[in-house]
């Protein structure tokens, strides 16, 4: 049942997925194509999307939306394939079909429910090592240096909006549709298209495709930690500690990606 509570839970958590989303692609959009698609890559609508859920409902539904979240976020990871593989068509039907890509794929794992979490995993795994190999070894992806372009703020402000509505809504669709649609809607690649969109506005369509590798790598591996520390945290020691402690192991992933990782990209 939807309350008065709820409903100013859900404005809540779009106040602060809006602003948060905010500051995380700006802070992105004032470095090179590796650093920004690094803190483009950290769970932010994910930890907020999977916060309020616990928040909203109880920890250990949130931590049940955890299971299809693996296979759902390698679908992200194959979003940002497909959009690096037509970008140079343009940037608007590259985006239109990486995210048609992405429905598709999203709508098969709800019709046959995907509830493995091990299999998903290994789906994960497989979806990651295939992209990476798309976007370093086929499609040869390398880094872009920035430039003083003005960030175009009023397209900051909306893309910022548009992932705190994410957030909000897989708060609704996870109290109203279940774990298999929170943990997909969770997955929804908000922060990769915002980061995208907003750096192609500033910097050209090549800055745009150059974050797609440090989105992937970045994102797939924290946001993973992530949600595999706190599917088991939310229930051993409750929502807020279980936040804590899943930020402070992701961030520990992080910082190792950031350190050995990313400069070994090209």
């Amino acid at each position: 049942m939807i309350t008065k509570i709820f409903l100013l839970q859900l404005v809540l958590t779009f106040l602060i997925g809006s602003c948060w989303i905010y500051f995380t692609v700006l802070a992105g959009l004032r470095f090179g194509s590796k650093t920004g698609g690094f803190i483009g890559g950290l769970p932010s609508t994910a930890l907020l999307s999977f916060f309020f859920i616990g928040f909203t409902q109880s920890p250990e539904i949130a931590s049940s939306v955890t299971t299809v979240f693996p296979i759902a976020i390698s679908i992200s990871c194959l979003f940002l394939v497909v959009f690096a593989l037509i970008a140079r068509r343009g940037f608007i039907l590259a985006l239109i079909s990486s995210l048609c890509f992405w429905f598709f794929l999203s709508t098969i794992i709800v019709f046959f429910r995907w509830e493995k979490f091990i299999l998903n995993l290994v789906i994960y795994a497989a979806a990651m090592l295939f992209a990476y190999w798309m976007l370093e070894k086929y499609l040869l992806i390398r880094s872009v240096s920035f430039d003083k372009t003005k960030h175009p703020e009023k397209h900051l402000v909306i893309r910022s909006a548009f992932g705190g509505l994410v957030v909000m809504l897989t708060v609704l669709i996870a109290k109203t549709g279940g774990p298999v649609l929170g943990g997909i809607i969770a997955a929804f690649p908000a922060m990769f298209i915002s980061t995208l969109t907003i750096s192609y506005k500033a910097h050209g369509i090549e800055f745009s495709r150059a974050m797609t590798k440090p989105l992937m790598v970045t994102g797939m591996i924290t946001i993973a930690v992530y949600a595999l520390a706190l599917r088991y945290l939310y229930i051993s020691t409750g929502l807020y500690l279980g936040t804590l402690l899943s930020v402070c192991i992701s961030a520990v992933s992080a910082y190792l990606t950031f350190r050995f990782i990313l400069p070994q990209l090209k």
